[in-house]
C-alpha cells in the first residue's frame, strides 16, 4: 500500500450552513447580516436574494483558511479573507469572475478572458485577438498575428502584411 506523505493535512475541519438575513423584521436593512443556523441544516429561502441568502462556511485548519460559499438564485459567490492567492469567485449564467492577488479575471461565455490590475486591462477575445490597455499605450494583436498596432499619446505604430506604419500624432 502506498504511504501518504507526512506533509498532507486536512484542509477543512467543519462545514456550517447559515442563513444570512440582510433586513430585520420591519424590512429595514441591517448594517451587518444576522446569521441564523437552521435546524437540521435545512431552510427554505422565502425572501428575495437581497434580503436573505444561504451561506455555507467551511472552517479551515487555521482561522484564516475559512471559506464562505454564498448561494443566490442567480449566482454562487465563494470568498475568503486572504491577502495572497484567490479571495473571491463569482459564478453566474453570463460569466465567471475571479479575484487573485487583487487582480480581477473575468471569463466570458465566448471564451474571452479579461484581466484587470490597477489601471491596466488585457482582453483575450474568444476569437484569439488581443487588446491591451495601459495608461501609456493601447495595443492590439490580431488572432492570426499578421497585424499589430500600438497607439501612445504621441505615436501610432503598426505592421500588417501590407507593410509598416509609424507616425507621430
Amino acid at each position: 500500500m502506498p504511504r501518504v506523505p507526512t506533509s498532507v493535512r486536512a484542509v477543512w475541519k467543519s462545514a456550517e450552513l447559515l442563513i444570512a438575513f440582510h433586513k430585520n423584521k420591519n424590512k429595514q436593512r441591517r448594517d451587518a447580516p444576522y446569521f441564523w443556523r437552521p435546524k437540521d441544516a435545512f431552510a427554505r429561502l422565502l425572501a428575495k436574494p437581497e434580503d436573505q441568502e444561504a451561506v455555507v462556511v467551511l472552517r479551515g485548519a487555521d482561522d484564516n483558511d475559512d471559506v464562505q460559499i454564498k448561494m443566490h438564485s442567480d449566482k454562487i459567490v465563494v470568498r475568503r479573507d486572504r491577502a495572497l492567492g484567490w479571495s473571491g469567485v463569482v459564478l453566474d449564467d453570463t460569466q465567471i469572475r475571479i479575484v487573485v492577488d487583487n487582480v480581477l479575471i473575468r471569463v466570458d461565455p465566448d471564451g474571452g478572458v479579461v484581466v484587470e490590475k490597477d489601471a491596466e486591462k488585457t482582453h483575450l477575445e474568444g476569437s484569439g485577438e488581443i487588446f491591451r490597455f495601459t495608461p501609456d499605450a493601447q495595443i492590439n494583436v490580431s488572432a492570426d498575428g499578421r497585424r499589430m498596432w500600438r497607439e501612445t499619446e504621441d505615436n501610432v505604430d503598426g505592421f500588417s502584411p501590407d507593410g509598416l506604419v509609424s507616425r507621430r500624432k
